[in-house]
């Protein structure tokens, strides 16, 4: 009786101290992080958003996007409202700012263009590289779903990462921009990449059918948006076009509409998905502006980051 009773005492006394055990407390982490990283003897700067859900423990996916030119890793938040995304689907979202600044608070990235960054010998491809290698050792990030897209000046130097740097990322995603002539002609991206394209065809500033950008013969010239799509259909080795989606025009006062067209039944994969935005001009699609003639229209019936996002989590990286 006794070896019992001294049993259950145990027993009782070991499940009263387990029921006092409590979990450890999660680390707090900062909604933003502004960063700096040194690259080719610069502090370089970024700005890290770190969603509420983020606790340090799994490992969370990474999105990276790069801004316009004459644009910062600031204003580029409100301009994509991406951070509404990262709050309510768990990722990271990294915001690195170009390095040559154009005017106060304005910078430009080296897209292989000929632009002055170019010229100064400005590695903006190795830099956003180095930057996502050093922040997947400081937080938990997962390695296979890795993205980078950009607007503009940012879209373009997404699609140089695309076929000169490409390892580390699952998949891309490129807004008011392609790709300029030599990387179309000369370039290898090296296997198959997931690729989306969001592209208004009255940009007044990125020709829809290709040329030259703002009209300037100085630059390299670019190709246009379906013949960038092409080649990335044809590089992925897509067999199946899907039939052509109408979406619904729920704003019917932004003078635009969507057409989405989609390639699939790739290599690795790594599908290909085009939003031919009827209508609207050099602007990020679900986030109103006041309307510039220079700039033109801008849709409402998607949610550009939203789409993204949603094309993005499909995918892990295929080596």
């Amino acid at each position: 009786m006794k070896i019992t009773f001294s049993l259950l005492a145990f027993l009782i006394l070991g499940i009263s101290c387990d029921s006092e055990k409590k979990e450890e407390p999660s680390p707090n982490f900062p909604e933003f992080v502004n960063g700096t990283f040194s690259f080719q003897n610069n502090q370089r700067k970024y700005i890290l958003h770190i969603p509420e859900s983020y606790d340090g423990r799994a490992n969370v996916p990474l999105v990276v996007f790069l801004h316009g030119g004459g644009g910062n890793a600031q204003t580029a938040q409100g301009f994509t409202n991406f951070n509404t995304v990262s709050d309510s689907e768990g990722f990271l979202m990294l915001y690195p700012q170009a390095f040559f600044e154009t005017a106060p608070d304005s910078y430009a990235w080296a897209d292989g263009r000929g632009l002055a960054p170019d010229k100064l010998g400005i590695d903006d491809v190795g830099f956003v590289d180095a930057v996502v290698s050093a922040l997947k050792s400081e937080y938990k990030i997962d390695n296979q779903r890795v993205y980078l897209c950009g607007f503009s000046n940012g879209s373009f130097l997404t699609q140089r990462i695309a076929f000169q740097k490409n390892s580390q990322f699952a998949a891309f995603g490129t807004l008011g921009g392609t790709m300029n002539e030599s990387l179309f002609t000369d370039g290898d991206p090296g296997r198959a990449i997931p690729m989306m394209y969001v592209f208004g065809t009255a940009d007044p500033l990125v020709p829809y059918e290709g040329g030259y950008v703002s009209g300037n013969t100085e630059l390299e010239a670019v190709k246009g948006a379906e013949e960038a799509v092409t080649y990335w259909k044809e590089n992925n080795n897509c067999t199946t076009a899907r039939a052509k989606v109408e979406l619904a025009n729920i704003n019917i006062t932004d003078n635009s509409t969507v057409e989405v067209y989609s390639y699939t039944d790739c290599d690795c994969d790594a599908d290909v998905k085009f939003y031919k935005v009827i209508g609207a001009g050099h602007t990020w699609p679900g986030v109103p502006l006041p309307y510039v003639h220079s700039f033109g229209e801008t849709s409402l019936d998607i949610q550009a980051s939203v789409e993204l996002w949603n094309f993005f989590k499909q995918f892990t990286r295929c080596e």
